[in-house]
């Protein structure tokens, strides 16, 4: 019996080791079949996008940015790009009514927490969309709907989100493209499915932006086929991030001398850019951008727009004419309402610091400058009570210690068919859109 039992085991080994390719194939094939599954699974949009995904392991060998499609096709589409339901709009070609219906999405469904309003205005939908070196573009996700005309039906189209694109450059670690900044991206809330109509508004905004470039042989169709987009708060899932940034809120002192710290040198001034010195300004950053590791601005002469409108404040540092310091500031168009300490139902608006910049002074006299120039604005914009900073450029050199933190969350910049092999964050990199 023992002698027979051996056989059949020996048998059966033999027979295992002589299928063992074919068994060790099987196995592979269903890994491969598995983390394909998974992958359609877990990131059922982003694994279809031409992105840097968490499972591009070979990508973190290459050394330098590089574009995953070198050229736009109108075949590059998937089945989340919705032609018909997303109406692209030239900025220069936008109506009135087109651009009040883009400001109304803004203020009402940009801004998700019941505490704070957005007050965003035509005014400054015209800065940020004008001066640009490629065209600005809005587009609209519409909702079908019918009523009732004398017995008969009759169709009608409305407006329930929006997104937006306009030009920059960027320039990462020596590789330069031009690129499109997406941001306004915003749907009404009550609308259903909300993560399928955002993702549908997404692709097809890219989808037909590239198209009119292609298909009328514009510049935007040879120069530019890449994207930078930022997400704050919950991070998107199956996407490597390009910058990674903490972003801090903190009260802002109703104290003028909190903002007072020592005398500068005789030499040393505080000056507001304004339309009469802005040059000096300009001249600088081209001259700064060989320190960032990454560095991305919009147009120049969008920049200078901005400024005008008041949407962003410029405050620089110089001594004889010498810039030492510039510091960057944006009006979000965003107030609050919140209780502090005795005082109830405060009203009070958001002040952000897009950039602080040291470009040749000591740390201590980097901070007073900054101070200065937070005073100076809330001095004149009174409606300012909070401070929004990230901790990108030079902002990490700043003190908070006696700052009064409101709260923090974490954000993120991605890009959009171009790979980046590593990723970046504080003072190496400089981001003004």
């Amino acid at each position: 019996m023992w002698i027979r039992n051996g056989w059949e085991r020996s048998g059966i080994m033999n027979t295992l080791y002589d299928n063992l390719p074919q068994y060790l194939l099987i196995s592979i094939v269903l890994v491969i079949l598995s983390i394909f599954v998974y992958i359609k699974l877990a990131f059922p949009f982003w694994n279809v996008q031409p992105v840097y995904h968490v499972y591009d392991f070979w990508r973190c060998l290459y050394s330098r940015p590089f574009r995953i499609y070198r050229d736009f096709h109108p075949k590059i589409r998937t089945k989340f790009c919705q032609p018909e339901m997303v109406d692209i709009v030239p900025f220069v070609d936008a109506t009135d009514e087109q651009k009040k219906a883009f400001v109304n999405l803004i203020q009402c469904y940009s801004v998700g927490s019941e505490d704070a309003l957005c007050f965003f205005h035509l005014e400054n939908l015209d800065a940020y969309f004008s001066g640009h070196l490629y065209g600005s573009y809005l587009s609209f996700y519409k909702e079908i709907y019918y009523t009732s005309r004398e017995g008969e039906p009759v169709k009608g189209e409305r407006p329930r989100g929006c997104i937006s694109s306009r030009s920059g450059e960027l320039v990462v670690r020596g590789h330069k493209e031009n690129i499109y900044y997406i941001d306004f991206m915003t749907i009404d809330r009550n609308m259903t499915k909300s993560e399928k109509v955002y993702r549908e508004l997404f692709e097809t905004h890219i989808y037909k932006v590239g198209f009119v470039g292609w298909k009328t042989g514009s510049y935007e169709g040879k120069d530019i086929r890449v994207w930078l987009f930022r997400r704050s708060g919950i991070l998107l899932r199956g996407i490597v991030p390009t910058v990674r940034f903490v972003t801090r809120e903190f009260e802002i002192p109703n104290n003028p001398k909190f903002f007072v710290r020592g005398d500068f040198p005789e030499d040393v001034v505080l000056v507001d850019i304004h339309g009469g010195n802005m040059r000096k300004m300009t001249d600088t950053l081209e001259n700064i951008r060989a320190r960032f590791s990454f560095f991305g601005i919009t147009d120049e002469a969008n920049l200078i727009g901005l400024i005008k409108a008041g949407v962003l404040y410029v405050y620089v540092l110089e001594r004889l004419g010498e810039i030492l310091a510039i510091y960057f500031f944006r009006d979000t168009r965003v107030q609050i309402e919140y209780e502090l300490k005795n005082e109830k139902e405060m009203k009070g608006s958001i002040l952000e610091v897009v950039a602080a910049v040291n470009v040749g002074v000591s740390t201590e006299l980097f901070k007073g400058g900054f101070l200065k120039s937070v005073g100076s604005l809330v001095k004149k914009n009174s409606i300012y009570r909070r401070l929004r900073v990230d901790n990108l450029t030079d902002s990490g050199l700043l003190d908070w210690r006696e700052w009064y933190l409101v709260g923090e969350e974490s954000g993120a910049y991605y890009l959009f068919n171009l790979v980046v092999p590593f990723s970046s964050s504080g003072s190496g990199v400089f981001l003004l859109f």
